[in-house]
């Protein structure tokens, strides 16, 4: 362990100093990048991470220069860690992230100030560095190149996968920033392992409906109908992309046919082939790591959705469907999909309609229910919760600005507490978000400059009490290019109409039948391009795995007063103004514009966890930490530990800030009443450093001997800038 900790001091300090004609230097992954927004590229120059075992952990490296640079590349060396333990160099998944040109902001560029939607570039596709896709390591994003046309910028987003059986302590290694020509640049890494682990089975519901014709039209499959075992080893490495970010798709609908005698009695149903289609997606032999599905759609039945059945015959076949299922053990991950937002009519101006389609939803959900005990608790409603299904329905999952008051001034929904009862009685409330998300809502728009929209969603959702999440699409690629236009003017208008709106994957190849894509010509992949987006949403997922786990340890109250510091509410009445209840007002923000502050609490929450699990071995974050008093020639390697240890410590580290750009304050001004507490003010770093392991050996002294390297190299990059 020390051997390796010295070479890599060694290395550091040889390449620190020559210098370099570009500048490589680490910004948290919730912060987007932005081509001419300075306050984006303030950097640190240590990649300072933290997480549970199984869990993934980013950053992104920001590259510039003032000229242009070719053979762009970087390469992750193993991280060591404590006992001679390893995290491998092949644990960090390299993306280049792909600007898009935004010039019809979201929303018709209707926003409210520090939540803009403005014309410019933005990253959103991550271009792996390696084929993913294949079984040789065929480059792809990288290397590359940063020409005049590139703002003398680009964006390089690390993605490391924390081995599930890995020791927990901190773990440091260096990335290497090269291009031809030039000496490369080391970037420190250093990633505290709590002692956590993230699960594999997934305690969170997710619908993310997948449209498995529009991989057949990027990726050359054959005309629908036909089968292809190329097309289905493509199309399941889009089911796969989504797994990997605890993303589940919305429902499988196995084939079944249900035959009625003359006397309207159902007929022995065959269960053979519906069984043999659901039964690798559920029991997750579909999937590499073998982890099904953790909810699905049934695909059947859907109440207020129009059937050919009769009401005796729907009550038969529905009845059919529950049994076999709960025979099988499938029944606890099943629910079955209302029609969907029967509350939205068209025209909207006949709210007859509305009434009409609440009735039949309310009407066949209580046909299910009749026909087995099976079906309570399992039927989901889009919407918020209205007295009419109440009885029947299980889910109730209303988009984010038709919970509460905070946005619909005028409309009485349902909010905190209303669900309580509902949520007593066995039943669940998930969320869902759309294009009906304004500003100051988080959303999932490509052209917002804040990263960590989607992320801070799911801790909002957990807050209020959801048990799941929905998303309408995740590949809405329409009759138009997904990589040239990102939201559907004609189809929802210019206000509804929002860039990346149920696209949060990009074809990786644009041979196929849409012979107009315009695929960046060197990109040729059996499977999707994911996003920034996504990275968040898995993130936010993984955050909420966290509170879950808080909850079951016996401290969910304290993580809701701490989230409490960051998020207050989903969010306001978009209209500006600070006089009436619910309006926007910036000097009362309903979440946090600090990232700092995010990932802060978030460290809290890990250490208070640890403290409540292990009190033998970490401190309780809430205690004030007394250093202890060492006598003069005393030996201090315990003091030295017992700093390098403490899971909630934040490094102090100088910062790396280009001498043109601006500080931030005009942000920090706005954000200083948002959501926040007295002690989340040192969070001008990325809070990533938070929680040190657990382990307490000689790993600690080498981590000191690295820091002070570290240190000076950060003082000799800090006076080249």
């Amino acid at each position: 362990m020390m051997s390796r900790i010295v070479a890599l001091v060694a290395t550091l300090l040889a390449v620190s100093s020559t210098a370099s004609a570009f500048e490589a230097s680490v910004v948290p992954a919730t912060r987007k990048v932005v081509p001419g927004d300075k306050n984006t590229y303030t950097t640190w120059a240590t990649a300072e991470l933290a997480g549970c075992r199984n869990e993934w952990e980013s950053f992104q490296v920001v590259i510039r220069t003032e000229g242009t640079l070719t053979g762009v590349n970087a390469a992750m060396t193993d991280l060591a860690g404590p006992s001679d333990s390893v995290i491998p160099a092949s644990a960090a998944h390299l993306y280049r992230e792909w600007f898009l040109k935004i010039e019809n902001p979201s929303g018709g560029g209707i926003s409210v100030k520090n939540h803009m939607r403005e014309p410019g570039l933005y990253p959103d596709p991550l271009i792996p560095f390696v084929d993913p896709y294949s079984e040789t390591p065929n480059p792809v994003g990288a290397p590359f190149d940063i020409g005049v046309n590139d703002n003398g910028l680009a964006v390089v987003f690390v993605d490391i996968h924390i081995p599930d059986q890995a020791l927990p302590g901190t773990y440091l290694g260096t990335l290497a920033v090269t291009a031809e020509g030039q000496d490369p640049i080391a970037i420190p890494v250093e990633l505290a392992v709590w002692e956590l682990d993230m699960p594999n089975e997934k305690n969170i519901g997710t619908a993310f409906r997948m449209s498995d014709s529009q991989v057949r039209r990027y990726h050359g499959g054959p005309d629908e109908g036909a089968t292809s075992a190329d097309f289905d080893r493509i199309l399941k490495n889009y089911y796969v992309a989504a797994q990997d970010h605890r993303i589940d798709p919305t429902g499988f609908k196995g084939p079944v046919d249900f035959q009625f005698d003359g006397d309207g009695v159902l007929l022995p149903v065959d269960w053979t082939a519906y069984d043999a289609y659901m039964a690798p997606y559920i029991d997750g032999s579909y999937f590499p790591n073998g982890v099904g599905v953790a909810r699905f759609d049934v695909g059947m039945f859907g109440p207020g959705r129009g059937r050919t059945m009769d009401d005796e015959q729907y009550k038969q076949a529905a009845a059919a469907l529950a049994n076999h299922l709960d025979q099988k053990g499938w029944w606890h991950k099943a629910w079955v999909y209302s029609k969907d937002e029967p509350w939205l009519t068209k025209p909207l101006e006949d709210p007859s309609v509305a009434e009409q389609n609440m009735m039949n939803v309310a009407n066949d959900s209580r046909l299910l229910v009749e026909s087995s005990d099976l079906w309570k608790g399992h039927i989901l409603v889009t919407g918020p919760k209205f007295d009419l299904a109440a009885e029947w329905v299980g889910i109730w999952c209303p988009v984010q600005p038709m919970y509460d008051s905070w946005f619909w001034t005028e409309d009485d929904y349902p909010g905190r507490g209303d669900y309580d009862a509902h949520v007593a009685g066995g039943g669940e409330l998930w969320f869902y978000n759309c294009n009906g998300n304004m500003p100051p809502y988080p959303g999932y728009d490509i052209d917002t400059t804040i990263g960590y929209e989607p992320r801070i969603l799911k801790w909002g959702s957990w807050y209020e009490g959801a048990t799941g999440y929905l998303y309408w699409r995740l590949l809405y690629w329409g009759d138009f290019d997904p990589w040239v236009e990102w939201q559907d003017i004609p189809g929802f208008g210019p206000f509804f109409a929002r860039n990346g709106d149920g696209l949060l994957m990009y074809p990786g190849d644009g041979d196929g039948t849409f012979a107009d894509a315009r695929t960046p010509e060197f990109l040729s992949l059996d499977g999707p391009i994911v996003s920034y987006r996504m990275k968040q949403i898995r993130d936010g997922l993984e955050d909420w795995e966290i509170f879950i786990m808080a909850e079951k340890a016996g401290i969910g109250d304290w993580v809701k007063t701490e989230i409490g510091k960051v998020y207050r509410r989903f969010g306001n009445f978009m209209e500006l103004d600070c006089e009436r209840l619910n309006y926007y007002c910036p000097e009362d923000e309903p979440w946090t514009l600090d990232e700092g502050a995010l990932l802060q609490v978030r460290s809290r929450i890990a250490a208070k966890l640890l403290f409540t699990l292990y009190p033998d071995r970490y401190p309780d974050p809430d205690e004030p930490a007394i250093p202890e008093v060492v006598e003069s020639g005393a030996e201090i390697t315990e003091t030295i530990e017992d700093i390098a240890e403490l899971p909630g410590d934040v490094g102090t580290g100088d910062s790396v800030t280009d001498d043109t750009t601006d500080s931030g304050e005009a942000q920090q001004d706005a954000a200083s009443d948002a959501v926040q507490g007295s002690d989340l003010q040192e969070s001008g770093r990325s809070g990533c450093a938070a929680g040190k392991g657990s382990t307490r050996d000689l790993a600690a002294i080498p981590a000191l001997i690295l820091a002070a390297a570290v240190a000076m190299l950060m003082r000799r990059k800090k006076a080249a800038y």
